[in-house]
């Protein structure tokens, strides 16, 4: 005597959709941390892009006044803003030797969810209270470049 097909039982049913749930939480977050991931990358090119730029700038500006012009915050000062992402940039000059200049920009700038990325936590371009966690004296980020100038 041979039965008929009964089909699923409630257990077996109940098993695959909390199996299947599983797998796509899972999912799920290994797509919001990809995406978060794909959000820093894109944000560190831009800040950095910006950096590059200033550092042409100042490599195209005369070699004698780039120590009071950027270093001292005169103009066009040591500070400058992002466009994308919001952020500030500080530029550091480092004059200790008179025929080569290292200079060092860092950029800091807040992410879609207003993280902070770097020590300008208020992103006002100055060393805070608080603000420079390694104590370097100096702000730093994920974003910075440096260059050596030579006096031509």
């Amino acid at each position: 005597m041979r039965s008929a097909p009964k089909g699923y039982s409630l257990v077996e049913v109940i098993c695959t959709v909390g199996i299947l749930a599983v797998v796509f939480v899972g999912l799920l977050e290994l797509f919001i941390y990809t995406s978060a991931l794909a959000e820093m990358a894109g944000n560190l090119t831009m800040a950095l892009k910006e950096a590059q730029g200033k550092m042409e700038e100042i490599r195209n500006y005369d070699y004698n006044l780039i120590t009071t012009d950027y270093a001292s915050g005169g103009t066009p000062g040591n500070t400058f803003d992002l466009s994308q992402p919001t952020g500030k940039g500080v530029i550091y000059v480092d004059a200790s030797n008179s025929d080569l200049l290292k200079i060092k920009i860092v950029v800091s700038w807040s992410n879609k969810k207003n993280r902070i990325i770097g020590e300008d936590i208020n992103l006002n371009g100055s060393l805070d209270a608080g603000e420079d966690l390694d104590g370097n004296g100096q702000l730093d980020s994920l974003a910075s470049i440096q260059s050596l100038f030579a006096k031509r």
